[in-house]
């Protein structure tokens, strides 16, 4: 029991109780701390929900939106004090969803929320019981919403727009709000999910106090748990939580809010009757939350939420249902899932933004004399290409000072100056840019036109790596596993190593596959091997070619297969890699 209140002390997010017939089928049950395999990638089917009835102020029915998502979660790494875990994100409508696409409003809006924020993956550091409490590259979140607010879709400065100064300002006082807004279901699985292991009986009940705050203030609340069933054939347990919220505590905090909702109807808000004004100043808040949890590792199978709120006389219900894909769905659909009152999609979808953080500044500049720029170099003409960019250089466009330091650094159209390539490869970096804060690492690591520091390097690509620019998330895995301006490290190298291979970075799945092949810092797994081997030697790359046909020449992780072995080898040969000729050499001599 204390086991399960701890984590429940660290409950951010909304949450209630809903509850459930399920035959008991055992008398007490031991639920294992929250225990993930590493590396593994899980995917979480997520439905969601939203009624708005403002009938108080309008003569209309509740209006309901509704989202259907799947997100891929992998813990990365783990440790003895926390674990890191990313979510790659998508707004697509799963294969097979049911309706019209534009009946699934929410998927557009959060589409909108991904372009904004600029990102594709979520990275965090959490608890064990994987509860985040630190979010990974947070300053490039921040400069991409940052950019989003202060240019226009044509590369025009614009107004401030209030909603996101509002998102702005949230962030900055608390990070772990973009995983709320982004991944909400990280909060919500590992609601439940304890660090340590704990024995429970069937109908076994507790209450846990904690404090929330709304609107900086302070709200007392309760939460009352159940362990509603356990069923030791599928190997899970059932529990049910609701949480109550101190009523007075709770009105103070939103009371300046409602009367500001109040205040905006404007001459609705006159023609009220005592009545209906005293029914707009009522603040309420119930949360009801269903769980599955896995008797085998402690984590979430299958969650369900259910939010309703009262302010200002707008009362919404959010719900959520979400469950691993890979096993059928147990607890009820979200009974207003195939309302007549869904409303259709009428979401304007926001450009996709440029991933580095820069861009949005860069588009203030001249494009057309960019783009005139790069036509002339891909001509040859380099001359007139140094024309085109210095003069947005020298004004600060870091696009411009990123390609025109090309032009110094290999004499292009120009005498060559590293020293001055150098300059304008630090300002563009210093902006942001990330090509440029990865190209600065490079001449540390070499000390071209800068004295060599490994330890620069590191600080300039980690700025790159973080902002998600693949290739120099594989050269700080390889500072990593070098320990070459920092200290060696297989666990940081398998990270950085891992996100660069996920987008098809080819030497990076190459790097993951030795890892594996070579056991260091994770099992020796060749299997894993193998899969990541194949990945890059598929792309065309040599090395990867070469151990592949290693793995099939000597069985590891296959059986063995002579002329599987050939085939990489000879793919490998032709590339000109010396020890895959001479291996092939060797096994041709077999015959």
């Amino acid at each position: 029991m204390d086991s399960l209140q701890k984590s429940l002390l660290f409950l951010l997010s909304p949450c209630l109780l809903i509850c459930m017939e399920t035959a008991r089928a055992a008398d007490s049950v031991t639920i294992p701390g929250y225990a993930p395999k590493t590396g593994v990638e899980y995917v979480y089917r997520s439905r969601k929900t939203t009624s708005t009835d403002m009938s108080l102020w309008f003569n209309k029915p509740a209006a309901i939106i509704r989202g259907d998502f799947r997100q891929r979660m992998t813990v990365v790494s783990r440790n003895a004090n926390s674990m890191q875990v990313r979510w790659s994100l998508s707004a697509d409508l799963p294969q097979g969803a049911e309706g019209a696409a534009d009946s699934y409003a929410m998927n557009a809006l959060y589409g909108n929320s991904l372009s904004v924020y600029g990102i594709r993956q979520l990275e965090y550091e959490a608890g064990l019981n994987g509860f985040p409490n630190r979010l990974v590259g947070f300053d490039a979140i921040l400069r991409n919403i940052q950019n989003a607010a202060a240019v226009g879709p044509d590369g025009l400065v614009v107004a401030p727009q209030s909603s996101l100064t509002n998102i702005i300002d949230g962030i900055k006082s608390n990070p772990l709000l973009v995983i709320h807004n982004l991944a909400p279901e990280a909060e919500l699985l590992a609601t439940i999910q304890q660090e340590d292991a704990a024995t429970y009986d069937v109908g076994q009940t507790g209450t846990v106090a904690t404090m929330e705050y709304s609107r900086g203030m302070p709200v007392p609340a309760t939460i009352e748990w159940k362990l509603e069933a356990a069923d030791l054939a599928n190997q899970t347990a059932t529990f049910s939580l609701k949480k109550a919220y101190d009523k007075v505590a709770f009105q103070q905090s939103q009371a300046s809010a409602v009367e500001g909702v109040i205040a905006s109807f404007g001459e609705k808000a006159k023609q009220l009757t005592g009545e209906q004004l005293a029914a707009a100043r009522i603040v309420s808040k119930n949360v009801t939350m269903a769980f599955i949890v896995s008797l085998r590792d402690g984590s979430t199978l299958e969650a369900l939420e259910t939010v309703a709120a009262e302010s200002g006389g707008i009362k919404t219900t959010a719900m959520s249902h979400v469950w691993r894909e890979d096993l059928p769905a147990s607890l009820p659909e979200l009974s207003n899932w195939n309302s007549q009152a869904m409303l259709p999609s009428a979401v304007a979808l926001q450009p996709e933004p440029d991933t580095n953080s820069a861009t949005a500044k860069s588009q203030l500049f001249d494009r057309s004399a960019i783009e005139e720029g790069q036509a002339a170099y891909d001509s040859g003409n380099y001359a007139a290409a140094l024309s085109y960019w210095k003069p947005l250089a020298d004004q600060g466009a870091a696009v411009a000072q990123y390609k025109l330091a090309g032009l110094y650094q290999f004499g292009l159209g120009v005498d060559r100056d590293s020293a001055l390539a150098v300059t304008y490869i630090r300002k563009a970096a210093e902006q942001g840019w990330a090509e440029a804060q990865s190209s600065l690492s490079d001449l540390y690591a070499v000390g071209q036109g800068v004295p060599q520091d490994y330890a620069q390097a590191v600080i300039w690509g980690r700025k790159a790596a973080e902002q998600g620019l693949a290739v120099a998330q594989y050269n700080l895995g390889y500072s990593y596993e070098s320990g070459q301006g920092v200290p060696q490290d297989y666990a940081q190298a398998l990270i950085w190593y891992r996100r660069a291979a996920d987008q098809d970075f080819a030497m990076a799945q190459y790097a993951l596959g030795l890892l594996y092949d070579q056991g260091l810092g994770v099992p020796q797994d060749y299997g894993r091997a193998i899969a990541w081997y194949k990945k890059a030697a598929d792309k065309g790359l040599d090395v990867a070619q070469g151990n592949l046909g290693n793995m099939y020449a000597m069985g590891h992780g296959v059986a063995r297969d002579r002329d599987e072995a050939i085939k990489w080898f000879r793919k490998a040969s032709d590339q000109g890699l010396a020890t895959a000729q001479e291996s092939l050499k060797r096994l041709e001599k077999q015959e």
